[in-house]
């Protein structure tokens, strides 16, 4: 073999190996490139995956906030209905001493127990009423009391009030929910007009 032949077969076998070498850089590559791929894929899903829930707690979160936010306006506005209404029905008291107010007087005089009441406090229009119905009470004017009475035994040991003003207090917790309630059906028969 001469020399020419060797370097003809030395090249060969280079271009053989480079050839080789190529075919393994090329393929390697494209598994690398697959496996890269593949692993960007997987880093996108799982950004994804973490961006959803980072965006469905925010969302709960905020949801929760603005819930809260709204039971809390809902309350300070019940409030400020209960506390309207309340005032509403005391000023309306009034309208009760109207027709029949002397029978009304007379029922709730009867209902005091049959003690010697000793002090009695009334509206200053039924010092006449109280005396008729209680003559051997001290009657005193209480510009505070609609209708009714406050009795009071000598003692102090025992007072019974029997006023508009305290049943009205005594029957609120029941007239309450019944009164937002109709107010909430007025407002939402005239949001439907």
């Amino acid at each position: 073999m001469g020399s020419r032949e060797l370097i003809e077969s030395l090249r060969r076998a280079s271009e053989e190996s480079i050839r080789l070498h190529r075919k393994d850089a090329e393929q390697e590559a494209e598994a690398l490139q697959a496996s890269l791929a593949t692993q960007i894929a997987e880093l996108r899903r799982h950004y994804a995956d973490e961006l959803a829930a980072a965006e469905n707690e925010e969302s709960r979160r905020v949801l929760a906030e603005a819930g809260s936010r709204v039971r809390a306006i809902k309350l300070a506005a019940e409030k400020t209905l209960s506390d309207l209404l309340f005032s509403t029905a005391r000023a309306s008291l009034t309208q009760l001493r109207h027709d029949g107010y002397p029978a009304v007087f007379e029922k709730l005089a009867r209902e005091l127990p049959s003690l010697p009441w000793k002090l009695v406090r009334v509206h200053p229009a039924d010092i006449d009423l109280a005396r008729k119905h209680l003559s051997d009470a001290e009657i005193v004017p209480a510009e505070t009391i609609t209708g009714g009475l406050d009795a009071a035994m000598a003692d102090g040991t025992i007072r019974v009030i029997n006023t508009f003003e305290k049943r009205l207090e005594l029957a609120w917790a029941d007239l309450l929910p019944l009164l937002i309630s109709d107010v909430y059906q007025e407002v939402s028969d005239g949001a439907a007009q």
